[in-house]
């Protein structure tokens, strides 16, 4: 997992978004712990359909 300041995303978006596609996750740190992390589509779709399952489970 990669930290990254707001800033330098912005400077070099496609690097970090390239990282992220590429399997590795990017913390963006921002102002008042507002922090946000960019992950892939498909890192994303994995940990949704996990959600979904989890939750089937407790019904």
């Amino acid at each position: 997992m990669i930290a990254a300041k707001q800033v330098d995303v912005r400077k070099n978006i496609k690097k970090y978004f390239d990282m992220a596609f590429n399997g590795e996750p990017v913390i963006v740190s921002r102002k008042e712990n507002k922090n946000v992390v960019i992950i892939s589509e498909a890192e994303y779709n994995a940990l949704e359909k996990a959600r979904k399952n989890a939750e089937h489970l407790t019904e």
